[in-house]
């Protein structure tokens, strides 16, 4: 689908008003106030992440109310059960509160529900499993915020409970001892869009602040690898605290003395390069999420904790090979997907399912239809008369919301703005299809379904130098809500073109009396649009192409069209 380009633009004076005042260059002024970053303070925290920019863990509400009962299990000698989610949010989160808990001197158990047979959220089975093993409390790991049921269970057998999570609450919050996260209607705290281990590691802050003789061995910081990993799994806004967990998490992953699963991890995956946020979301997180899509999440969590060399070795290439086969799933899952669509055009929102879907993979091929059709995109796996479904939206779709008005015909759902889970009774499908097509059809008009491309300032090609390219890389790790700077540039002329490897666009261009070799991924077909000796107008990200010990500046295109529109 053809894209609309917007190109953002500020008053110049401002823009000159902020690169001088933050000692920026003018392009990169004009980025972070598309990032809304607008004054040199916060121009300084945000090229600067500080472990001290974090907030107090304290206003997170419930915050005291917890540490006070975490302090009575230490003071009492209790056993506690760490509660997480099957994917790879949830499981850096348990594996977190874990070892900090069992730093702390506790004796701490944890379980990672099935997604097939327990599902999402705080199941009975964990219930049950804190009771036979004479646990007195229950701490939730991204997820607990809709457990209703089941906490009130726990609470009936003399389990008290805390929640830590960051989905978005149902009209009541569950009856525990402490409910921890930002998305509360009531909350003050000053970042909402912590992912859920990053709402386990405030914990873990607030509690060392307070239990100081409990953690002494413990640092903190020591952690932010897995607040990382968690952090980049979930997209959450790479902004804030995101932003700075990221940051610091990245050199630890990098590092010589990372903990022993994560290596065990990268040499099972012949990783060997330096880690940057996208490098991770396609190599060492879908291996994290493989096992809790098909098998058993509680492995990786042991994973994460283990400091023996051969069982991590051992776990990581269980992972590897559960990655292999959760990626043959998923291809013959999108296949069928497609051939739904191909027989029946879909409307606003797209809606389908089967019983021969595994549960664990719709997910991602939701995603990829969005990347496809840019809709709402809705997938259930049938089972007897129950489809437990997945969903990802568009940003200018709230998904979330828009489940919610259709409650009334649903077992059960929770997620956020752009990816969700939901649960329905098969007979119920039609309407829901009916329902949800109208809501989308009521929200998004043809411009907001239209795909965009955002560019972030129009450059000239003699701006593009190795000066711009290292100052870009301070906003670094990039990922949602600070994407890599695209820039666009208009009335480009093609010296030469060649399509390269795998349909690959290479090209040398020229602006003006400069040159600049560019390379377009995928885009090989792009020329098909483009009549001869066209100016072209041009999306694009700078870049350094290093080859033979030589570095030379290159154009990694994005898109291109003809000039003049």
């Amino acid at each position: 689908m053809d894209r609309q380009w917007l190109v953002n633009r500020t008053n110049p004076e401002f823009i000159q008003y902020l690169s001088k005042e933050a000692s920026v260059s003018p392009i990169l002024a004009q980025v972070l106030v598309n990032r809304g970053i607008k004054d040199a303070e916060s121009a300084k925290k945000f090229l600067s992440p500080l472990l001290e920019y974090l907030h107090d863990p304290f206003l997170l509400n419930d915050m005291e109310q917890a540490v006070q009962r975490v302090a009575n299990a230490v003071n009492h000698n209790e056993t506690v059960l760490v509660h997480g989610d099957y994917d790879a949010d949830g499981v850096t989160s348990a594996a977190i509160l874990v070892y900090s808990l069992r730093m702390m001197g506790l004796k701490v158990l944890y379980h990672i529900p099935n997604r097939i047979t327990e599902g999402y959220g705080v199941s009975m089975k964990g219930v049950e499993k804190a009771a036979d093993n004479g646990a007195g409390l229950i701490i939730t790991a991204d997820c607990g915020i809709t457990s209703h049921e089941q906490i009130d269970a726990a609470s009936a057998r003399g389990i008290d409970v805390i929640v830590t999570d960051h989905h978005q609450p149902s009209e009541s919050l569950p009856d525990a001892v402490a409910v921890i996260d930002p998305h509360r209607k009531d909350s003050i705290y000053p970042f909402q869009y912590l992912a859920g281990v990053g709402v386990a590691f405030k914990l873990v802050q607030a509690l060392c602040r307070t239990l100081k003789d409990r953690c002494q061995h413990l640092r903190t910081e020591e952690l932010l690898d897995l607040v990382a990993l968690g952090t980049i799994a979930d997209s959450v806004p790479l902004v804030d605290e995101n932003r700075i967990f990221v940051t610091y998490g990245l050199k630890q992953l990098n590092s010589d003395t990372c903990r022993t699963g994560i290596r065990e991890l990268k040499d099972s995956a012949a990783l060997d390069r330096a880690f940057r946020s996208e490098l991770l979301s396609y190599t060492l997180i879908p291996r994290i999420n493989a096992a809790g899509r098909l098998h058993d999440a509680g492995e990786v969590v042991e994973l994460f904790l283990t400091e023996d060399r051969a069982k991590a070795k051992g776990i990581a290439g269980l992972l590897n090979e559960q990655n292999r086969k959760r990626k043959g799933i998923e291809t013959t899952v999108f296949n069928s997907a497609l051939k739904m669509i191909e027989a029946e055009e879909p409307e606003h929102a797209i809606v389908l399912h089967s019983p021969e879907w595994h549960p664990g993979v719709i997910g991602i091929v939701a995603s990829r239809l969005v990347d496809m059709f840019h809709k709402p995109v809705f997938l259930f796996s049938v089972t007897d008369s129950v489809a437990k479904g997945s969903s990802r939206g568009i940003p200018s779709f709230h998904l979330f919301n828009a489940i919610k008005e259709c409650s009334h015909m649903l077992l059960g759902y929770g997620g956020h703005k752009q990816a969700a889970g939901l649960k329905i009774e098969v007979a119920q499908l039609p309407a829901f299809k009916e329902r949800i097509n109208s809501i989308a059809e009521k929200y998004l008009s043809d411009e907001a379904g239209r795909p965009t491309l955002e560019i972030d300032a129009a450059v000239r090609l003699r701006d593009i130098n190795f000066t711009l390219i290292k100052e870009i890389s301070l906003m670094e790790p990039f990922g949602e809500s600070n994407r890599e700077p695209v820039f666009g540039a208009k009335d480009i002329h093609i010296l030469n073109h060649r399509v390269v490897g795998n349909n690959h666009l290479k090209m040398q261009l020229r602006q003006e009396r400069t040159h600049m070799d560019t390379i377009g991924f995928s885009m090989g077909k792009s020329m098909e649009r483009i009549g001869p000796d066209e100016a072209l107008d041009i999306a694009f990200v700078p870049a350094v192409n290093e080859w033979n010990g030589m570095r030379n500046l290159q154009l990694n295109l994005k898109a291109i069209r003809p000039g003049a529109q």
